[in-house]
């Protein structure tokens, strides 16, 4: 397995992981955590290409984060 394509795997299972942390814990009081853990996500993984299916899981983190986060911090896409 080539560098690049590692580092899609992890960056994809990252991404899934947070979706899945993000849904299966809703609720206002653990919101600053989960958006934290996007921001690190967003830092640790800025400039990597992504697959359109990973993409497509980006926008819809990035939605979540701009309807429970944009008053904490504010990140771009």
């Amino acid at each position: 397995m080539s560098l690049i394509a590692g580092t899609l795997r992890r960056c994809l299972l990252a991404i899934v992981s947070t979706g899945l942390f993000v849904h299966a814990m809703p609720g206002a009081a653990r919101a600053d955590e989960r958006c934290d853990q996007l921001m690190r996500l967003h830092r640790q993984y800025a400039g990597v290409e992504l697959t359109s299916e990973q993409q497509h899981m980006k926008v819809q983190l990035v939605a979540w984060y701009k309807a429970n986060c944009r008053k904490r911090h504010s990140v771009s896409r």
